[in-house]
């Protein structure tokens, strides 16, 4: 494999970094001496460490912080995947949505224990059980382009990978693909001696525990030949000690659930050499020149930045501007690119913070469109006594000069008006249509990058000390909050409209017609066009098209089609599509928002998938009793079935009387545990005649070992394969006959998995229905067991409901309903 534009890559390189590091490392608001004073002894180390995995949260947030806070090394986390495939413990959204979420929450980790954040376009597709599936579906040879493309543009000294290669089948087969990718690169980077390729020193395995089973089992294995350190270190210049920022960090990870406690005392973590360099001692850096003597020209300004270290006045850090700026300046000389652009966005944030200067880029509104006009508020304070002018600031093309000095601690307002051009900022990994592994886009410019770089910045030139200092910020917009005070998120570029269907999948009975409601939202100041929707020519829509007239910035209005399914079995895509004079707009709208991560806007292209089945339903009203979070409820009503959801501490024996069946959300046995108790009012309701279907809970973590009325044992056992072979072992039994005849054809087109954590042993009153594995496996009997307890009846169920329902996968919907229908 070898890139065919290596100066193309270079300058891509340079790009990045001057994005990431101006919008991705220091914090944009004036810092405290303590903090500036660990920024002047980062900037005197030029040594990166690269860690890698396959998902967010995979990463060991105590090794990251360690070599970023206390080596003061570039760190960066290189997450081979979004988490796309994972559950979701705060919300509702799953795969795309899900992702975005687990992306946030990688950058909120980052940026409390300082490290860097990359991706690859790699799909995560759910659970994979060993590499060579994982491979089968991602684009192996992508990936590892993708990955060394990131070796090239950190150029790390020293790689670090979570997983290793030997663990095949006993992990997650993302992970171990990952450290295949990792070790791949790295023998890439050497393949060729006279390749561009960048070479690192050293590749190693961050092992521990985890991968003997137990502690006691790894406490007996020889670490002779490990690099052990100690990571539990203590910063008296924060007041925590490394494990309480790692702490910290991982604990952004709150859709997964990973909430941590620091551990105190002394933490040892071991890292395995796997290839590259020898080494004879506990240091990874061992014969690496991490100085600034490793650049030419470097050794006069790691005499000036040692002076500057050494004279720091934690009361007076605007003392050390005037050394700073001489360095700066030799900085600014240096031959050696990448180090010259990485050292100067931080030295140029050290100034700027030892003055105390604050600088934002304002904008009014969240959002704009295209050829909105925007007027943006400038403001800049300087509150030390130091002289700074403000020359310039550019927008774009745009140059506005002010040569201005700047008054001590006198706000400094600019108003700088524009008219929006930029294209959509949404994630640029969403915007096409990508494959089960992998992602799709046509912005490859800026692949591997976490977010969609900024639609404006603002690039703010000063004279400080008649020295210019050029710096860039992004442009946020800011409200106040009556109760969480002042909350900044990035401005966006979003389409003029976008129209969205309320449900994920429309579902019609054969010849049936019913209303599709579609919503339009408007995101400029007006949009007037035309909506209709597209469908196969085999079903019916009226009316053909609907007149759009809306006014004001983010107001929505619902227009309804009438649409008649075939007469036989279909599934098509149903897609709104809005036009007006200037455009045709395809594209759906979803808002994500939570108190830990910035609010998100996802455009995506706009369709639903519009299921035309042969479905009895039974029931008329069911219970749904609030779980993780997921859409089951949303799915089966849109057949018409009245659910009622309830959290568990709400439900008592007279109110589930009243319905025809009682649904428990996934993992609702791992998140309340209001369950553990409350359990006894579920039995007691089946016992006297009711019928309860209890969806998949976790082994990890329940809140208590009674998720059935009859004794069952959860395990990890899953079916990874959505197409794998389906046994029924009991054809005749009500559950696959009645109202619903199931057969093999109603598990085609499933969609990421079969199942998972199935039960492994049960009470001898269960049934088990089917039997399926994945390739290569013994065959599992836990994804569907039926037991009659009292005078009624309870079904436990590992398939994937969550994902199957919202997909409108029609063979799922047919044995779901045959799950709830009265007994």
């Amino acid at each position: 494999m070898k890139f065919n534009d290596k100066v193309f890559l270079n300058r891509l390189s340079l790009l990045v970094i001057c994005w990431l590091l101006a919008f991705n490392g220091f914090n944009l608001n004036a810092q405290s001496s303590a903090s500036i004073y660990k920024q002047i002894k980062k900037l005197n180390f030029l040594g990166t460490v690269l860690y890698l995995a396959a998902h967010p949260d995979d990463e060991n947030t105590r090794v990251i912080s360690y070599f970023s806070n206390h080596i003061q090394a570039r760190t960066a986390y290189l997450s081979i995947t979004r988490g796309d495939g994972g559950q979701n413990l705060i919300g509702s959204e799953l795969r795309e949505g899900l992702g975005l979420i687990r992306t946030q929450e990688l950058l909120a980790a980052r940026k409390v224990d300082g490290g860097e954040q990359y991706f690859t376009m790699a799909n995560d597709f759910g659970y994979s059980k060993n590499p060579e599936e994982t491979f089968n579906i991602w684009d192996k040879e992508k990936v590892l382009e993708q990955t060394l493309a990131r070796i090239n543009e950190l150029k790390p000294d020293i790689i670090i990978n979570r997983f290793n290669m030997e663990s095949a089948g006993r992990t997650h087969g993302h992970h171990t693909a990952s450290a295949i990718i990792s070790n791949m690169a790295f023998k890439e980077c050497y393949e060729n001696p006279s390749s561009e390729n960048w070479k690192p020193e050293r590749l190693f395995f961050n092992t521990s525990w985890y991968f003997y089973r137990n502690r006691d089992n790894f406490a007996k294995i020889d670490k002779s030949g490990l690099v052990a350190i100690d990571m539990g270190v203590y910063d008296p210049l924060t007041g925590k000690s490394n494990s309480e920022i790692a702490a910290l960090s991982r604990s952004q990870h709150k859709s997964q659930g990973f909430g941590s406690s620091a551990a105190l005392g002394s933490q040892i973590e071991y890292l395995k050499l796997v290839q590259g360099k020898p080494i004879s001692g506990n240091d990874p850096f061992e014969g690496i020149n991490t100085r600034w003597t490793r650049v030419k020209g470097g050794a006069p300004i790691e005499k000036i930045i040692n002076q500057v270290i050494d004279e720091f006045d934690l009361k007076a850090p605007h003392k050390s501007v005037s050394k700073l700026l001489e360095a700066k300046e030799l900085i600014d000389s240096i031959e050696d690119q990448h180090w010259r652009m990485i050292k100067l966005n931080e030295i140029r944030d050290i100034i700027l913070n030892c003055l105390g200067v604050v600088v934002q880029a304002n904008a009014p509104i969240p959002y704009g469109v295209k050829d909105e006009s925007l007027t943006l508020n400038f403001v800049a304070n300087n509150p030390s006594k130091t002289k700074v002018v403000l020359d310039k600031i550019t927008l774009k093309e745009q140059t506005y000069q002010v040569n201005q000095e700047m008054k001590t601690n006198v706000v400094l307002n600019k108003k700088i008006n524009t008219t929006i051009k930029e294209p959509i900022s949404s994630p640029y990994w969403l915007t096409q249509l990508g494959q089960k592994g992998m992602y799709d886009t046509y912005r490859e410019r800026i692949v591997g990058l976490a977010n969609t770089p900024p639609p404006y910045k603002l690039e703010i030139s000063f004279l400080i000390e008649g020295k210019k200092l050029t710096i860039e910020r992004p442009v946020n917009y800011r409200k106040n909050d009556p109760v969480k005070g002042e909350v900044v998120t990035p401005f966006h570029v979003l389409p003029s409209a976008t129209a969205s269907l309320n449900t994920p999948v429309q579902l019609f009975s054969t010849s049936q017609t019913k209303k599709v409601v579609v919503q339009v939202k408007n995101l400029g100041k007006s949009f007037e066009g035309k909506l209709r929707l597209k469908l196969p020519d085999s079903w019916s829509i009226t009316p053909i098209h609907q007149v759009v007239s809306i006014y004001g910035k983010g107001n929505e209005q619902d227009f309804i089609f009438n649409v008649t399914a075939p007469q036989t079995g279909e599934v098509a895509l149903l897609k709104p599509e809005l036009t007006n004079d200037n455009e045709v707009i395809e594209a759906s709208i979803q808002e994500i928002s939570y108190d830990h991560i910035p609010k998100q806007y996802l455009i995506q292209p706009a369709f639903t998938r519009a299921v035309a089945l042969d479905l009895k339903t039974e029931v008329k009203k069911v219970a749904y009793i609030n779980g993780a979070g997921d859409n089951v409820a949303e799915s089966i009503s849109a057949v018409g079935v009245v659910v009622e959801k309830y959290d568990a501490n709400s439900i008592t024996l007279e109110k589930l009387g009243f319905y025809d069946a009682v649904i428990v959300g996934i993992r609702a046995f791992n998140v309340d545990q209001t369950l553990s108790y409350k359990n006894k009012v579920l039995w007691d309701y089946v016992k006297q005649g009711g019928n309860l279907l209890i969806q998949y809970n976790t082994s990890r973590g329940l809140k208590t070992r009674n998720v059935s009325p009859l004794n069952l044992s959860i395990s990890r056992d899953r079916v990874t394969d959505e197409n794998a072979k389906v046994k029924f072992l009991d054809n005749k039994h009500p559950l696959l006959n009645y109202p619903n005849r199931i057969n093999l054809n109603d598990f085609e087109g499933w969609v990421q998995e079969r199942g998972l954590y199935f039960p492994n042993e049960w009470n001898e009153h269960y049934t088990p229905l089917l039997e399926m594995n994945d390739p290569g496996e013994e065959p599992k009997q836990g994804a569907l067991l039926v037991a009659n307890y009292g005078k009624g009846r309870v079904v436990y169920s590992g398939l994937s409901f969550f994902r199957q329902l919202p997909a409108g996968v029609p063979g799922a919907y047919r044995l779901f309903f045959n799950l709830i229908a009265k007994k």
